[in-house]
């Protein structure tokens, strides 16, 4: 019996624990409720699906929905862009199907801004593929045992011609001669076993070139080129940006928004980061955003400034753009850490010892910010 995909989920991902309202100000009252989305599926399912399908699918649980969020956010946690790009079939239909419902368009907006991770790992492994392995022959550094030859038989002492006879040969008495020792047989040389073989340099240098194909600015123009602005952006431009130039922060940032939240005020990620800039409850409320009564996160001013304080002080810390916003997207402990390890100064000097969605976020954001402000991240 094999597993329904979310197109046979239920009508409604988004459910309310405390009943609908009109508007959601209040966040923290809406979660996405994997028991119930799988108990409606089953109900659509029951009611809409043809007898056939039900012959050969069934509806996923909510073990198997929840480890759909949790499998992508484990893949652009970790380092291996193979696994992200393994993630893209189930990324996209998840996509769609939060898109059909008016009510998940937050997770929507949140998933959308993060598969141009999924489809840029994709992408590399289509355009730098790994090498095929060529057929090896047998033990072909093994060296071969020295041939020694086989001993050779004792010869019969020659007889003389019956018609030429010799003297009798005597020996001399007083010189006994020893007997015949046959001379040892060196013993053959244990064939050496074969050296282990060395680490193929070739899937280092793929993972290096991929890697810098994925942290290209130049492929992330490319590919964001014609994208065009989200149409949220035009009325919330004017008050993020001096939002941003009062805290001391490049106007030109706020296009971070894109990459976080497609400009969503209430985007929102399976982990419970909320808004324009995506923060988590503990960093909202450190940089003064209240949780209750209300949400703060939601209001969209009040997030920027918060998102322009926290970038300013990453720029304080680490001296460059791209190693704040590297921070921002995967954390000061571990951008710190990972300079002090390798001894590097710049995000270019530890990139490949980031996750696999900080390699990529870093240049996405360099891209718009050229796109949309004709700005150069490092210039700013």
């Amino acid at each position: 019996m094999k597993t329904l995909r979310p197109i046979w989920i239920a009508a409604c991902l988004l459910v309310p624990a405390a009943g609908l309202r009109g508007a959601p100000a209040f966040l923290q009252d809406w979660e996405l409720d994997f028991e119930r989305m799988a108990d409606t599926g089953q109900t659509v399912f029951d009611h809409v699906a043809p007898a056939a399908v039900k012959e050969r699918y069934e509806v996923m649980s909510a073990e198997e929905m929840a480890g759909l969020f949790s499998t992508l956010q484990a893949a652009l946690a970790g380092e291996d862009l193979g696994s992200l790009a393994a993630y893209a079939p189930q990324a996209r239909q998840t996509l769609a199907r939060l898109r059909a419902d008016p009510n998940s368009q937050g997770y929507a907006d949140w998933l959308e801004a993060r598969m141009d991770y999924v489809d840029m790992a994709a992408e590399v492994e289509r355009a730098i593929p790994a090498p095929k392995t060529a057929a090896l022959p047998p033990h072909p550094t093994a060296p071969q045992p020295k041939l020694i030859p086989h001993p050779k038989e004792p010869q019969p002492p020659l007889i003389p011609h019956p018609t030429a006879p010799q003297p009798k040969l005597i020996p001399h008495p007083q010189e006994p001669q020893p007997p015949l020792i046959p001379h040892p047989q060196e013993p053959e040389p244990a064939a050496r076993p074969a050296p282990a073989a060395k680490p193929e340099p070739v899937a280092t240098d793929v993972a290096r070139a991929r890697n810098r194909y994925v942290e290209s600015k130049q492929v992330w123009l490319r590919k964001l080129a014609n994208r065009p602005a989200p149409a949220r952006a035009a009325a919330l431009l004017p008050d993020l940006k001096r939002a941003f130039q009062s805290e001391g922060v490049p106007p030109a940032l706020v296009w971070q928004a894109e990459a976080e939240s497609t400009f969503n005020p209430a985007a929102r990620s399976p982990a419970g980061a909320v808004g324009l800039y995506q923060f988590m409850p503990a960093t909202a409320q450190q940089f003064g955003l209240r949780l209750t009564p209300q949400d703060e996160r939601l209001d969209a001013l009040k997030n920027a400034r918060a998102a322009a304080q926290y970038l300013r002080r990453l720029h304080a810390r680490f001296g460059s753009w791209p190693l704040a916003f590297a921070a921002y997207n995967c954390g000061e402990g571990r951008v710190s850490k990972t300079l002090r390890t390798t001894g590097g100064a710049t995000f270019d000097d530890i990139h490949d010892k980031l996750p696999a969605e900080t390699r990529m976020y870093v240049p996405k954001i360099a891209a718009l910010v050229q796109i949309r402000e004709n700005a150069d991240l490092d210039r700013l």
